[in-house]
């Protein structure tokens, strides 16, 4: 059952497509700071005080926006590998095989939601029912019911329903092997309807509003059952007095931000990745080719640039600011497949980069990437009770939330790596062989 040299050693082996290691690793990472970031805030008194204006000229705020959405990056990942999966194996679909295939999905799962459920019976937190998350509806629970260590496990949940959903998706819409245009179409309509939907249900005025900027996140996301439970098992004192209740956010975050509706395009836009690589050998020839790939790159940069720069409140056109939102998650999930694409398509291709490859594969990513799934369900629980417990040292009232930031990150990055590192190894591996064997052996059985 114990494969300790081997599941040791497959941390370090990269697969076919190695670069999506380094864009899983980095996101992961980048999500990781940016839930110590709000973390950290919480101590800071909220706007007009001078450590709140301090606070909106640091780092840490700049890239609080384009941190949001990195999420998209493992989005559109996972629905290209998905769908790669579903085209080499698509003749072998079967609805009799279906049940299988969602429960070796819940099982991929299942070990860091279990991981994460010990830790927080360990280290204790206020929180509501746990059935949701172990079967996958957490992101239609109202944010009343939050708990900040389960806190990444709606879109765990919002994963599990894309791959009940997808599979589905792509046996209706997919066509022949050889033309796949009724395909494309398909997906640019879902693409489409998607933008439609966020145009149709974005508030401007919320987007809009002071609370944006002049009030912390946790504020205004978590319950205040949460915030008296963090004050009275730590002793510390928090920079705002209670929750804002009710949150002008419930809508934005039950109608945009956690449904499946609302966030489904960046699965799309990796199956669309998908679809191109497999046409990619077929398509070497594109006029301006070279010139093209460095004008997009060109645009993702200043894309990317344009995502820190804060923006004042009332400070946009309600019009404006409504597209914008609506767009803002689709153009981000399409810059990172050009750019994954970019590192996998083939050598021939004008598209191809050589130096994002290279830097995408690097060995350094691979353990992190192998890791990130259980990095990821864990690291807030961990990074609260660091923060919590030493307070008097991550205060960013006398000392620079930047620097804070980088020394809580690589503190809570070591130990949630040590600790997905010996769960990775002595329950996750021999968890998906147990469920592997005996699923195969379902299967052959069934198949007399």
């Amino acid at each position: 059952m114990w494969q300790l040299k081997e599941d040791i050693y497959s941390l370090f082996q990269s697969e076919k497509y190695a670069p999506i290691n380094g864009m899983r690793s980095i996101s992961c990472l980048i999500i990781v700071s940016l839930h110590i970031g709000n973390l950290l805030n919480t101590f800071i008194p909220p706007y007009p005080h001078i450590e709140w204006m301090t606070y909106l000229n640091s780092y840490t705020y700049r890239f609080s926006i384009s941190s949001l959405l990195a999420l998209e990056t493992f989005f559109m990942l996972s629905g290209f590998l998905l769908t790669l999966k579903f085209i080499q194996h698509r003749d072998s679909f079967s609805w009799k095989e279906y049940p299988l295939y969602i429960v070796r999905r819940a099982c991929r799962f299942w070990p860091g939601i279990f991981l994460i459920t010990i830790i927080m019976l360990i280290l204790g937190e206020s929180q509501g029912g746990w059935i949701r998350f172990w079967l996958f509806y957490q992101n239609y629970v109202s944010i009343e019911q939050c708990s900040w260590g389960f806190v990444a496990l709606w879109s765990v949940s919002l994963d599990m329903q894309m791959h009940i959903i997808l599979p589905v998706v792509l046996h209706i819409v997919t066509s022949s092997k050889v033309n796949y245009q009724r395909t494309y179409s398909a997906l640019y309509i879902l693409v489409i309807l998607s933008v439609v939907y966020l145009i149709l249900v974005v508030d401007p005025k919320i987007m809009n509003s002071e609370y944006i900027h002049h009030i912390n996140t946790l504020a205004l996301l978590m319950p205040q059952r949460f915030f008296d439970w963090v004050v009275g098992e730590y002793n510390v004192t928090l920079g705002f007095e209670k929750a804002v209740e009710p949150s002008p956010l419930k809508s934005f975050m039950e109608l945009m931000y956690m449904p499946i509706i609302g966030r489904y395009s960046s699965f799309i836009i990796g199956s669309i990745l998908a679809f191109n690589l497999i046409n990619a050998k077929n398509n070497t020839m594109i006029r301006y080719g070279t010139i093209k790939k460095y004008a997009y790159l060109t645009f993702i940069f200043l894309y990317m640039i344009i995502l820190t720069i804060p923006v004042e409140p009332n400070a946009t056109n309600d019009v404006v600011l409504t597209i914008m939102v609506a767009i803002l998650r689709q153009i981000f999930a399409i810059t990172q497949a050009f750019i994954l694409f970019s590192a996998i398509c083939p050598p021939t291709h004008p598209y191809y980069s050589p130096w994002i490859r290279s830097f995408l594969s690097h060995p350094i990513w691979t353990p992190i990437a192998k890791l990130s799934y259980l990095v990821y369900v864990i690291h807030c629980r961990i990074a609260l009770e660091l923060i919590m417990t030493h307070s008097h040292i991550f205060d960013p009232t006398r000392y620079s939330i930047d620097i804070l930031t980088i020394i809580c990150f690589t503190l809570v990055l070591i130990v949630c790596l040590i600790i997905s590192v010996i769960w990775f190894i002595f329950v996750e591996k021999p968890f998906q062989r147990l469920i592997n064997n005996q699923l195969s052996s379902y299967e052959k059985l069934h198949a007399i």
